[in-house]
């Protein structure tokens, strides 16, 4: 049979028992919760902290234009009914820049990917599949690497100008450009490695 367990997470953004962490650059749009569910009641698995591609590994993994990405996220026409499935998604990298990039309206640390993304995908991880050719010019003999590349920031939208000619008006329609953005995985690297989560959790 199946059943539900829910469970409260009080938020606390501040004072003593602040829960919520988030980055000193404000426009990361990521926060970090620390909490652990029951592993008695619960299946699950985490990433290790290899996993994330640190600004270091970025560069020694040679990610280019052309790396492979993949993301989970949900398909809102079908969610599941038993229990709720996620989709996988395919991409590769469109741009990797030192140069910020501006989202609405705002310059940010991104890089874009060349993927299908949609409304109810933001926040959804990212992840860099490395193959046998990720070495310019040459195959790579071995399995291939996993690496979290980051955060799905958005998907960028393009407007279309609808005319209708009896009533004179022209209304905006907007369908996704087929670049999505990034936040990198540097990012959530650098809070949970802050000096205020080390000291709470100890290391």
């Amino acid at each position: 049979a199946s059943f539900v367990v829910i469970g409260v997470i009080p938020i606390i953004t501040e004072g003593e028992k602040r829960n919520v962490f988030t980055h000193s650059d404000s426009l990361v749009d990521i926060a970090i919760i620390p909490f652990l569910p029951d592993q008695e009641k619960f299946d699950f698995k985490f990433l290790t902290e290899d996993t994330i591609t640190t600004k270091e590994a970025f560069k020694e993994l040679k990610i280019r234009e052309g790396s492979d990405v993949f993301f989970t996220g949900l398909f809102t026409p079908y969610a599941g009914s038993e229990r709720n499935y996620p989709i996988v998604r395919f991409g590769r990298v469109a741009l990797v820049t030192d140069e910020k990039i501006e989202w609405q309206g705002k310059p940010m640390d991104l890089y874009l990917i060349e993927v299908g993304s949609y409304g109810g995908n933001s926040g959804s991880p990212v992840f860099f599949y490395l193959g046998s050719d990720r070495e310019p010019g040459s195959i790579v003999i071995g399995s291939p690497i996993l690496k979290l590349a980051g955060v799905m920031q958005g998907t960028f939208l393009d407007a279309h100008e609808i005319k209708i000619v009896e009533t004179k008006k022209v209304p905006i329609a907007v369908s996704s450009m087929g670049i999505a953005a990034v936040v990198p995985g540097y990012k959530l690297h650098e809070i949970l490695f802050s000096d205020e989560l080390k000291e709470k959790r100890g290391f």
